[in-house]
């Protein structure tokens, strides 16, 4: 009996050793310090030209025939949200006057032609194109709409209520919208009225668009209709008026 209760208590005293030594450790206690990091990011500088459409990140050069900006405020003028280009033309060829309202239902042209210059590949830009150029560094958005003006005649007469299609949307290889950073930016298909209200044919929106965008269709894809009847012989001019706004589609 002795020699069972003398090993009891040497059981007990060699777990109280054990952990004693545990109980002093969780004791320490430890100090503590912050070192704080910064960056600064400025905006970015603006391009001053034209950019290849399939490639926005690269400025075209300014030898011969690639300084024209189409129409589109001078990028060197314009601020940090700008058009860098505008193609200058779009022709629908020549086309006989009808007659009959069933006849002008039934009118429908392509675009045959559209006047851009050459971005650096060695031939004339074939697509209607327009390049945008984001430098403020606000990440805010934009959006870009289009009017179609009245067609005026040279004969003194005038087309109002035509309709100019502009599928922005095609997922054909030469129809496409491409921002120099590979972001996101939207592109719609739109019909204008001559003589009516603008349309927004592309947009970025809140954090996306910085940089340079570019937006081609294919003549294929440009078309115009709802021709009157009796049309007047004569050659008809109008113009897309483009506007740059400084926030995404409402």
């Amino acid at each position: 009996m002795k020699k069972s209760l003398s090993s009891l208590v040497l059981a007990g005293a060699l777990l109280v050793g054990a952990v004693a030594p545990v109980t002093a450790n969780a004791a320490t206690t430890s100090s503590t310090g912050k070192t704080t990091t910064s960056v600064e990011f400025t905006k970015p500088t603006k391009p001053v030209t034209p950019v290849n459409p399939d490639n926005p990140d690269q400025p075209v050069g300014t030898a011969p025939g690639n300084t024209d900006h189409g129409g589109a405020t001078d990028p060197a003028l314009s601020g940090d949200l700008a058009f860098l280009y505008v193609s200058k033309g779009i022709n629908f060829g020549s086309h006989q006057s009808v007659t009959t309202q069933t006849e002008a239902a039934a009118q429908s042209f392509k675009a045959e032609s559209v006047d851009s210059q050459d971005f650096g590949t060695g031939t004339p830009n074939a697509n209607l194109v327009t390049e945008v150029s984001d430098a403020r560094g606000t990440n805010a958005g934009w959006n870009v709409s289009v009017t179609a003006s009245d067609l005026t005649g040279d004969n003194g007469s005038s087309i109002t209520g035509a309709s100019l299609q502009l599928n922005g949307a095609a997922t054909e290889a030469n129809n496409k919208v491409v921002n120099s950073a590979d972001d996101t930016i939207a592109s719609n298909s739109k019909t204008l009225t001559t003589g009516g209200s603008a349309e927004v044919l592309y947009s970025a929106a809140e954090g996306h668009g910085a940089g340079t965008t570019a937006m081609q269709i294919a003549p294929d894809n440009i078309s115009l209709s709802s021709l009157p009847v009796n049309v007047k012989a004569g050659t008809y001019t109008g113009t897309l008026n483009w506007t740059l706004g400084d926030t995404p589609e409402a």
